[in-house]
C-alpha cells in the first residue's frame, strides 16, 4: 500500500520541512516511503497523500482539530492508529493552522525522552 505521493505532495513539503527543520534536533527520514521527523528517534509527525499524522498529539489537541479539520485516525493497511490522528490538508491549505498542532506533537517528543 502507498501512502504517501511525492508528485502530489512536494509542494506542501517543501512548506512544511522549511518550518520544521529549523526546529532544534529535528531530522527527516523515509519511512514506508512517507517523509518522517523525528526528535531524537522520537517520531512526532510525518506526511502521508492529501495529509499529515501527528504521532504525539495530546488529547486536548485532537480535540480542537477535530473542530477545525475532518480528522481521522491512521490506518496502516489493517491496522488502526488511534492515537494518531491524521489532518487533510494541501498546499492551499492555511498550514499556518496546522504548524502550531505539530510543534505541539514535536514539543511531547522532547518530554517523553
Amino acid at each position: 500500500m502507498q501512502y504517501y505521493n511525492e508528485e502530489k505532495m512536494h509542494n506542501l513539503r517543501l512548506i512544511l520541512e522549511k518550518e520544521i527543520l529549523n526546529w532544534p534536533g529535528v531530522t527527516t527520514k523515509k519511512m514506508y516511503g512517507c517523509p518522517c521527523y523525528k526528535y531524537k528517534e522520537k517520531l512526532f509527525a510525518f506526511l502521508v497523500t492529501d495529509g499529515i499524522v501527528l504521532t504525539k498529539a495530546s488529547e486536548q489537541d485532537k480535540m480542537k482539530l477535530s473542530k477545525e479539520f475532518s480528522i481521522k485516525p491512521f490506518q496502516a493497511a489493517t491496522r488502526i492508529m488511534k492515537g494518531w490522528p491524521q489532518i487533510p490538508v494541501d498546499e492551499k491549505s492555511d498550514v499556518k493552522k496546522i504548524i502550531s498542532f505539530i510543534k505541539n506533537s514535536y514539543q511531547q517528543s522532547k518530554i517523553l525522552i
